[in-house]
């Protein structure tokens, strides 16, 4: 028989299991939310230079703990008409991929600008290990993940989420990048 501390590892590991799983599959429903516009999308005036401010305040501890400088440039008020949840998370999930795959010491950075035909700009730039050629082409798609970054844990969906909640408010996303 198996002792009562294989038994809890046992537990905790299925428990470990069962909550990544969860996660996939809410990621999974918000996706195909985002993507048939069904949910209640509210549509209202977001301060995009106040939320993307929040936004890295709240991610100041986690670049602190890896002894890394977060950049946020946002100093015009600009506004967007959108649903702020789903911006929220959208910027969010940006800023937390910077930080992941920058290493300590790196720097992450945050802009905001608008360009001449009065569209507004988000850049979400790092210091990390960068993207191969090869992955680029793909790193929307579901469950894409590129070598560089099957190290760390995720479950492949956060930026098909991204590119849906762009997409959802008529936006455009393109990402560059040079490994290392």
């Amino acid at each position: 028989g198996c002792s009562v501390n294989e038994y809890q590892s046992m537990a905790a590991s299925i428990i470990e299991e069962c909550d990544s799983l969860t996660e996939l599959i809410n990621t999974m429903l918000d996706i195909s939310e985002v993507e048939t516009g069904a949910g209640r999308v509210s549509f209202g005036v977001i301060r995009m230079d106040d939320m993307v401010r929040d936004v890295c305040e709240l991610f100041e501890p986690l670049a602190e703990k890896k002894n890394q400088t977060l950049i946020c440039h946002a100093p015009e008020p600009l506004r967007i008409r959108g649903d702020l949840r789903k911006i929220q998370r959208m910027v969010s999930n940006l800023v937390d991929n910077a930080i992941k795959y920058s290493p300590a010491s790196g720097t992450v950075t945050i802009s905001l600008d608008e360009n001449k035909e009065g569209q507004i700009l988000l850049c979400v730039g790092d210091t990390g290990m960068g993207i191969s050629p090869d992955d680029l082409p793909f790193i929307f798609d579901r469950f894409y993940r590129g070598d560089r970054s099957r190290s760390e844990t995720g479950n492949g969906l956060g930026l098909s989420l991204v590119r849906a909640i762009v997409r959802a408010h008529r936006g455009r996303i393109t990402v560059q990048s040079e490994p290392d």
